[in-house]
């Protein structure tokens, strides 16, 4: 993806001020291919992992912020209408993984009843399937709250805050909200 973005940076470059603007359909692609496997390198055993460690590694490159630190209180300024789209997407992800349980329960039953062995299967393919889906919309949602909210637990910590949430002042929040550095 970088490297398609570079390419895209220096046709855009070669070409004549005023000219046609170079396709960007290609870099796009390939920054959506990878933005599916995980938004920031992969460092978990699993995709669900590499997700929200992605959204916490986000919002600090982004601001400065400690996302686990901050989360408690910026749950406590969000209003209420915010919190129930994070409760609906934890409830989803919650069912998938309720789904995904019942799986080995079903593996078991086939040892009895073959067809029990599809349905293991089936009911742990969808319950990933919906499990990546819910942990992504609720990582996204998660990521939304900081870039809408961060500013207004700034303020109410009594870190002033002008403009757009700066890394300098998300790191003083850090530190404050961690109370160990």
């Amino acid at each position: 993806a970088r490297e398609a973005w570079r390419r895209h940076a220096a046709t855009r470059a070669a070409l004549p001020p005023g000219g046609p603007e170079p396709d960007d359909a290609e870099p796009a692609r390939r920054g959506a291919e990878r933005d599916r496997i995980c938004l920031v390198p992969p460092r978990r055993p699993t995709w669900i992992g590499d997700r929200v460690e992605a959204a916490d590694r986000r919002v600090l490159t982004a601001y400065g912020l400690d996302l686990g630190a901050a989360w408690p209180r910026l749950w406590l300024l969000v209003p209420e209408e915010t919190r129930a789209e994070l409760r609906t997407a934890r409830r989803s992800y919650d069912a998938a993984a309720q789904l995904v349980a019942w799986s080995p329960l079903y593996l078991a039953l086939a040892a009895w009843w073959w067809p029990a062995l599809l349905i293991a299967a089936t009911t742990l393919a969808v319950g990933i399937r919906r499990g990546r889906a819910a942990m992504d919309a609720f990582c996204a949602l998660a990521e939304s709250v900081v870039d809408l909210h961060a500013r207004d637990l700034a303020t109410a910590l009594g870190l002033p805050c002008e403009g757009p949430l700066r890394r300098r002042t998300g790191r003083q929040m850090t530190a404050l909200l961690r109370k160990d550095l």
